[in-house]
This record gives C-alpha cells, sequence and structure tokens, in this order.
C-alpha cells in the first residue's frame, strides 16, 4: 500500500502543469536594474517558479505552474508593478515543460 502511495505522490509531481511564457518587455533603459526590477515583481508571487530577463532581446522568460497562475495573469501583474510596456510574444504563448511533453507522447489522451 505505501509503495502505491509513493508512486502516486511521484506521479502528481510529474504531471504538475509547469509551463514556460515568454513576455515581451518594452522599455528598459538599462542592462542591471531594469531587468532586477522585472525579476523582483515577481518574486513573492504564488506558482512563479523561475524568471529570466534578458535585456538585448526585451523578452523575460517565466517558468510558472499553470495550475496557481496564468500567463495572462503574470503579465498583468508586471504590467501594474512595473512602468515598462508588457506584451505575451505572439511565438510561444505558453510551453509545457519538456519532461511532460516526453511523457506526454507514451500517454496521449
Amino acid at each position: 500500500m505505501k509503495k502505491y502511495i509513493y508512486l502516486l505522490s511521484i506521479i502528481g509531481f510529474v504531471f504538475a502543469g509547469e509551463k514556460t511564457a515568454q513576455i515581451k518587455v518594452k522599455g528598459m533603459a538599462c542592462q542591471y536594474s531594469c531587468p532586477t526590477r522585472v525579476k523582483s515583481a515577481l518574486n513573492d508571487v504564488k506558482g512563479v517558479k523561475m524568471c529570466d530577463v534578458n535585456y538585448e532581446t526585451n523578452t523575460a522568460t517565466v517558468t510558472y505552474n499553470d495550475e496557481e497562475i496564468k500567463a495572462k495573469d503574470i503579465a498583468n501583474i508586471l504590467d501594474n508593478k512595473t512602468d515598462f510596456e508588457i506584451s505575451l510574444d505572439d511565438k510561444s504563448k505558453e510551453e509545457s515543460s519538456g519532461f511532460k511533453k516526453f511523457l506526454s507522447r507514451f500517454f496521449k489522451s
């Protein structure tokens, strides 16, 4: 019985809704404090796991749990907490994590 509970908990963790969104950040004037301001705006947001801001491409790559927050909500939070022009990148709206994509090949629903 313990083995089944352990197995179910691992499966739940593996299939958790981790996604990555590309968010356009226009208006950054410097390469140090501006990306830091974007990252700090998402520090205490529940569901956001990681934020990487690239000054040269004016994008923020945000990894988040889609069961707790959506990409649209993250963009709204950034729009409210920063002075930058924020928009979701049309090319990659929301991408599933690589491991989840791998498993979905075997367990298609």
